[in-house]
């Protein structure tokens, strides 16, 4: 319970009574029937919160918020990033179980002493309790998540009461003489800075950037490891010392104020995560466009749809300058579906390459944006709000993360004649002081000595803060991941494939159904083929090493593949929720092995080498 609901991320010696509590919770239960069930149902539901307790704490606001909605922005991250926690949940609500059936023999005529002191410590152990002013278990788990929820609904209140409040920033230009006609913001989505070539990495992800004349600045760290805290904190003007975001001074009002014609055009939904805020934030421009109307899931537009809207606005007669705001897609996971009709210069064998291919799709975006421009008096700065952990199989937010906070920031104008290169670290806390000298003003909330132009005469910040849950410095993220810079396929992702000679069976004890067999990336050499196998009469996964069979002219291919879950199948079945569910199988082979087969899945089976290594082919429905 303890290290589930985490109160072993911040361990304290008043946790050892909070065990204590939850010890004498179940001692007192188990005297009676109804006591017992109570207990376990209850904390039964408190195990759905243990996967996050894990990897992030005790319920707090910034936890809260995202897990109250759902098919948000940041969910298919979150659910990668527990992937494995939930066993811990299941393992533990199968201890409740166990529990119960172990006393439910032993239960003893009720006493109305034993019911008090359960409902009190029971009750302490979910809400806390305060005695002479004193709290017992101040961090009660029902307790914290009240907190949680009404500071959410006060920031929601004091954001909607202020989000357009710009009376007190006061304005003025910096450079009478510039006559720059349109200033662009391109906010990124979870591009790391060390997947850009421009920044150094190997491959060659950022042609166009590498050469592009501009200020390229080698050190944005993100306050934040999500787009929600990210961007609240670098759009508005934020006061870490008191974890207070004035809601009225933010990168449109600014704007705004200064008299410019305000747009914001964005690929993300107005019905995110988060996006409460920036959909807010946008209504305060003169025109907005969004692509999705629901969130960000609601439909597959393309970042470079997005294009023809920027080329309509900055074509639109007026005599004001304009200050527009891009918000991308870029390079959210699933980094595979963000890539479109877009083909990289470099082969994709699995999620890795296709992040490195979304930040070269990000390069030509980028290129596109500036030739819409030729001929016109532009400046154009862009950031990304957070990074991502990128692993070859998988991609997914990580707060923990050192690389998921560093973010590349840099600037094109129309005026520049050359590259510049400075390695410098900022935080993204200043993006907003930036963005003031980025338009030409200076205002008595900002700070004139960051800008492009000065941001080498900086000193160095060599240990920014960043926000998650609570302020703290960088230096405290000890998990490191160096960017994969071996991208391409490894002979040993596609396991051992034999030709079969006698030593194998068709068997009706299993069955199994294909669900793919195609490419395993977009515009990949590397295919799968992708189903699930199931044992006849229990219903069960099957044993042994699984994979595929490629049946062909009484030529027998045996593809080893991995197990994957697939809860729907034993749903299907009906059978128990904490039940094995690893009916999945995938197998990884180059595409020489199947391009002959690939039409329909008749060839294709699914079955398991057993230990007499003996082949078993299952049916198929």
């Amino acid at each position: 319970m303890l290290f589930g609901l985490g109160y072993v991320k911040e361990w304290t010696n008043k946790d050892i009574i909070v065990g204590i509590i939850f010890f004498c919770c179940y001692l007192f239960s188990t005297r009676h029937r109804i006591l017992l069930i109570t207990l376990l149902v209850s904390f039964s539901v408190l195990a759905f919160y243990f996967p996050t307790g894990v990897i992030y704490g005790k319920p707090t606001a910034d936890i809260l918020n995202p897990l109250l909605q759902t098919n948000k922005l940041e969910i298919i991250g979150y659910l990668l990033a527990v992937k494995y926690q939930i066993l811990l949940s299941i393992i533990f609500i199968c201890i409740q179980f166990f529990i119960y059936f172990l006393a439910k023999n032993k239960f003893h005529k009720n006493k109305i002493s034993t019911c008090i002191i359960f409902m009190f410590v029971y009750l302490t152990s979910l809400f806390g309790i305060s005695v002479n002013h004193n709290r017992i278990n101040d961090g009660a788990f029902i307790r914290n998540i009240i907190i949680s929820y009404k500071s959410i609904e006060k920031r929601n209140t004091d954001f909607k009461t202020n989000i357009g409040n710009n009376k007190n920033i006061k304005v003025s230009k910096i450079d009478a003489g510039d006559d720059t006609e349109l200033h662009v913001v391109i906010i990124g989505e979870s591009v790391r800075r060390d997947y850009m070539s421009v920044y150094g990495y190997p491959i060659q992800t950022t042609p166009f950037l590498n050469t592009a004349k501009g200020i390229f600045i080698d050190g944005l760290v993100s306050v934040a490891p999500n787009t929600e805290q990210s961007l609240t904190r670098t759009l508005f003007k934020t006061a870490p010392s008191t974890n207070k975001i004035d809601w009225g001074a933010n990168v449109v009002s600014l704007a705004n104020k200064a008299g410019y014609e305000t747009y914001w055009i964005s690929n993300q939904g107005k019905e995110e995560y988060g996006d409460d805020i920036i959909f807010s934030l946008s209504k305060l421009t003169k025109q907005n466009y969004f692509f999705k109307q629901g969130n960000f899931i609601s439909n597959d537009s393309d970042d470079d749809e997005m294009l023809p809207i920027f080329s309509k606005v900055i074509s639109s007669d007026t005599n004001s300058s304009k200050v527009i705001f891009i918000h991308m897609m870029g390079s959210h996971e699933p980094a595979c579906s963000r890539l479109g009709a877009f083909k990289p210069n470099f082969e994709l064998y699995n999620e890795a390459s296709c992040y490195a291919a979304t930040i070269a799709k990000l390069d030509l975006f980028i290129k596109k944006i500036t030739d819409i421009m030729k001929g016109r008096k532009y400046k154009l700065m862009y950031f990304s709000d957070h990074g991502l952990s990128v692993e070859k199989k998988r991609i997914f937010h990580d707060a923990g993360l050192y690389e998921a906070y560093q973010v590349p920031l840099f600037y094109l104008d129309s005026n520049i004649k050359q590259h510049i290169y400075i390695k410098k670290v900022i935080s993204s806390l200043n993006l907003l002081d930036i963005y003031s000298n980025f338009i030409n003003i200076k205002t008595n909330i900002t700070n004139e000595d960051f800008s492009f132009q000065k941001v080498s005469l900086l000193n160095d910040n060599p240990d920014p803060i960043i926000y998650w849950q609570k302020y703290k410095h960088i230096s405290e993220l000890d998990k490191r991941q160096y960017p994969i810079k071996n991208i391409g396929f490894n002979s040993t992702e596609s396991k051992n494939i034999l030709e079969i000679q006698n030593n194998y069976t068709f068997s009706d004890k299993c069955f199994s159904y294909i669900d793919y067999v195609g490419g395993s990336y977009p515009f990949s050499p590397i295919y799968k083929i992708y189903g699930w196998a199931a044992t006849t009469t229990s219903h069960r996964p099957l044993n042994g090493i699984v994979g595929s069979f490629i049946i062909d002219n009484n030529k027998i291919l045996f593809i080893e593949g991995e197990r994957i879950e697939r809860t729907n199948v034993r749903d299907d079945f009906k059978l128990p929720k904490n039940q094995n569910a690893n009916y999945g199988i995938e197998s990884i082979l180059e595409k020489k092995y199947i391009k002959k087969h690939i039409n329909g899945t008749e060839k294709y089976y699914f079955g398991y080498k057993n230990e007499l290594n003996n082949y078993i082919i299952c049916n198929k429905l």
